[in-house]
């Protein structure tokens, strides 16, 4: 082989898998829009905010200026001709490009990684975002995947920390498993913590630059629901991922039940991984109620899963069902796209507000025993059908998941 056809095959290994997954996410996000509609403006609140930010942010003005990437990005493409609510759309597509390279690295076909990447597609990771427009939620769980794959390179790795705390400064609830995902790949946990303090102390350096009105102490104190609170928050947070994922939930439930190099809870970090991560995510809400956007970070484990399914025999059409019955479910539970978390999570929501103004002193912590009054009425009133029928769903997703144990082999033993 000549010299030039060397650098030309070299040069198509690189940028083919680079291609198809903007290929793969432009036409996966354009049908996401016949499921769920992109939103025609701004979400109100933050995604008004973020989008008053981008017009010029480097005044460091607003209530969240130190989440300046999504803000930053916006600007650029501005000069573009491109508005804020593209870019919004752009991240979303950005996301799943991530979720195909992602996929492609670790099975090497572009049919599983164009799978994986249809199944985030078709769950609130990417549809949620379709009427929540302008957030920095899909740069935050696009970091997650690099972070993954990146465990092997530190400085790669905490490097993409402090830039994902750029987006949003979530990323550091999730330090018990970044250093447990690190030390699973050759790092030293003394080391690595190191660069974790480092990694911290160069966002809150730039933190103490800029003034913020949606700062840590606006949050500890609109927090009432905490401590006595946090078992229906996480409840609620439990039903918004069943509803945003629904079937495809059956691959955590296999990924979690297996061992070896194709589950989900080794590529999580092994055994601790999966039980950290999802420490990482529950402790969101100690501070935040969103727990529709909270329910988007279950794409994480839902892909690792998938890829190892994807693997084995048989496994290509149980990823591809699960997607089917994925959008079916979706469609159901859904009906009006403007409500942000689905129907049955819009009555819920609208309840918890009724019950609100009877609780306590606003800016006050809810006392026990206005917790347990209102966690008692919450349930009284939504237990059932709702909670029957959630239960139901959760039990379906467990079966089905370790009925899809009985696949065969691995693809490297597969003829």
């Amino acid at each position: 082989m000549t010299h030039a056809a060397l650098e030309k095959t070299r040069a198509l290994r690189i940028w083919t898998p680079a291609q198809s997954a903007l290929v793969v996410a432009g036409v996966l996000l354009l049908l996401s829009e016949l499921l769920v509609p992109g939103a025609p403006r701004p979400f109100p609140g933050h995604g008004e905010r973020f989008a008053a930010m981008a017009q010029d942010p480097f005044t460091f003005e607003g209530p969240f200026p130190q989440r300046l990437l999504w803000p930053v990005g916006a600007w650029c493409f501005s000069h573009i001709g491109m508005s804020a609510l593209t870019f919004s759309h752009l991240c979303t597509g950005a996301l799943l490009a991530v979720v195909f390279w992602f996929s492609h690295r670790r099975t090497g076909s572009t049919v599983d990684a164009t799978l994986l990447t249809t199944a985030a597609a078709a769950s609130g990771a990417a549809l949620v975002y379709n009427t929540m427009a302008c957030y920095a939620d899909q740069l935050s769980l696009a970091s997650m995947f690099l972070l993954v794959h990146f465990a092997g390179r530190r400085w790669v790795f905490w490097s993409l920390v402090l830039v994902s705390s750029l987006a949003h400064e979530l990323v550091f609830f999730f330090w018990p498993w970044l250093l447990y995902l690190r030390c699973r790949n050759g790092g030293v946990w003394w080391r690595d913590g190191l660069c974790l303090v480092a990694a911290m102390a160069a966002y809150l350096l730039f933190r103490s630059q800029v003034t913020a009105s949606y700062g840590t102490s606006y949050y500890l104190e609109n927090a009432f629901w905490f401590p006595w609170c946090m078992p229906v928050m996480w409840t609620l947070w439990a039903f918004e991922v069943l509803v945003e994922f629904g079937p495809l939930l059956a691959l955590v439930a296999w990924g979690l039940g297996r061992g070896g190099a194709l589950s989900a809870r080794d590529a999580l970090g092994g055994r601790l991984g999966p039980l950290l991560f999802l420490c990482g995510v529950l402790s969101l809400m100690v501070l935040a109620y969103d727990v529709m956007r909270f329910a988007t970070f279950a794409v994480v484990p839902v892909v690792l899963a998938g890829i190892g399914l994807v693997q084995r025999r048989g496994g290509r059409v149980a990823v591809a069902t699960l997607i089917a019955a994925a959008v079916l479910s979706y469609a159901w539970l859904h009906p009006v796209a403007s409500e942000q978390g689905g129907r049955h999570f819009t009555d819920i929501a609208s309840h918890i507000r009724s019950l609100l103004p009877t609780r306590v002193e606003p800016k006050q912590p809810m006392a026990p025993e206005h917790a347990w009054t209102f966690t008692a009425a919450l349930l009284e009133r939504w237990w059932w059908p709702v909670g029957g029928v959630a239960l139901a769903g959760a039990l379906g997703v467990f079966a089905v998941g370790r009925a899809l144990r009985r696949l065969g082999a691995p693809a490297a033993n597969v003829a």
